[in-house]
């Protein structure tokens, strides 16, 4: 059988056993072949990748942007350019995020990102939209604009969905708002995963939706206040959202993989409490990312701001205001292998949190994910110290050439 590309002398991180030396075949858009004993494959591309692994494309379900592009105010064209700067860093499906604003500005730059989606080549990469707002709690807004903030109304949600609804595969909104249980049943029927975050809800609130259909939490441990006093019974806590996404094994929850955001025991934490496949980590990524350490520039509200160890901090005259965090800068090659360090675990184990778990949560696990014949040929391969040097998504080299 004559193949369109074969990687060969790599160790392979396959779905079920990692190859020490082997190789993997595509043909078309799909895995074809996986092996040790690539002798007789004959391929219209090969390349020797011996002393590097070749594992699942990254996929990242919660980024805002990278460099200098927002998926909330970018258009078309730098939309797309974007996805190119993804596969540098070993990614092959992005989950583009939105930030709250009135619902027309979110309608209208879904569309954008449908048109997007639909190029051939390297929109590919865009797996869909995740909505993240304007259904949060104030006090746990983070950087969403308060005066965006809303409570559900069914029948804007409705419009939303109608018109955009086949893009949005995730939608975050906080438990404890009114017509919550409502948006997570309709979210759940349209088959749009509802999920939990930038929320103050209570365990039962939260159980509430959980039973519902909520099936995932938008970066546990940020904007996700878990504990509170008992106002009745002094110093006696009381369980709240993270108790009920901890106690509960159907729901999945993602870290931000970044030392600042997440403290380097949660990582162990979640890793010891969550079942193996219910662990993801994301960027969560805004403009910016990417960029050289050090890098200064002006952010879309006008504030100067610099990258600095993963995060985008504030460059200020006034030292009250300067330094002070802005988001995250991490990319996904380097928060799977803050991972592996953090939760102190295997590289197979670490590429589950970035790869096959994600995956499994948005529901394309059956396609991607996983390096196994018959999937799509989403793949990087990377070194020691998780630099990527080639990145192929659907059978296509779109990062690297020999």
């Amino acid at each position: 059988m004559e193949y369109d590309l074969l990687l060969m002398g790599g160790r392979v991180v396959a779905e079920t056993r990692t190859l020490p030396r082997g190789y993997v075949a595509t043909c078309g858009n799909r895995i074809a072949s996986i092996g040790e004993d690539w002798r007789s494959i004959r391929a219209d591309e090969t390349i020797d990748v011996s002393g590097l692994d070749i594992i699942p494309g990254l996929i990242d379900m919660h980024t805002h942007g990278i460099d200098t592009v927002s998926f909330m105010e970018s258009d078309e064209e730098e939309c797309l350019w974007s996805l190119q700067r993804y596969a540098v860093f070993g990614v092959t499906k992005v989950v583009a995020s939105t930030i709250s604003n009135p619902l027309k500005v979110i309608t209208g730059q879904l569309q954008r990102l449908r048109r997007v989606k639909e190029k051939a080549g390297t929109g590919a990469l865009l797996h869909g939209v995740h909505v993240e707002g304007p259904w949060l709690a104030p006090r746990c807004r983070g950087g969403h604009p308060l005066e965006y903030l809303r409570v559900p109304d069914p029948d804007e949600i409705r419009l939303l969905l109608d018109e955009a609804g086949d893009l949005i595969v995730t939608l975050t909104y906080a438990p404890e708002l009114p017509n919550a249980l409502w948006l997570t049943e309709e979210l759940a029927r349209r088959r749009i995963l509802p999920v939990v975050g930038h929320t103050e809800a209570s365990f039962e609130q939260t159980e509430q939706v959980i039973l519902a259909g909520a099936r995932h939490v938008t970066h546990l441990f940020d904007a996700t206040l878990g504990f509170k006093e008992n106002p009745e019974e002094a110093l006696v806590m009381l369980p709240g959202m993270e108790t009920a996404a901890l106690l509960y094994d159907q729901v999945s929850v993602e870290l931000i993989g970044c030392p600042i955001h997440v403290p380097r025991p949660f990582f162990r934490f979640v890793n010891k409490v969550k079942p193996r496949e219910k662990k993801i980590v994301v960027t969560d990524s805004l403009v910016g990312t990417g960029k050289p350490e050090g890098t200064v520039f002006t952010s879309s509200d006008g504030w100067r701001v610099r990258v600095s160890e993963g995060v985008i901090r504030m460059v200020n005259d006034d030292p009250a205001i300067d330094g002070n965090l802005t988001g995250s800068a991490v990319t996904m090659n380097r928060a799977v292998q803050r991972v592996r360090e953090y939760a102190e675990i295997t590289l197979e184990e670490a590429l589950m949190w970035g790869t096959l778990n994600p995956a499994r949560a948005l529901g394309i696990d059956r396609l991607t994910g996983s390096i196994a014949v018959g999937k799509d040929a989403d793949l990087a391969v990377i070194d020691q110290h998780f630099d990527v040097h080639f990145t192929i998504v659907q059978g296509r080299v779109v990062h690297g050439r020999t």
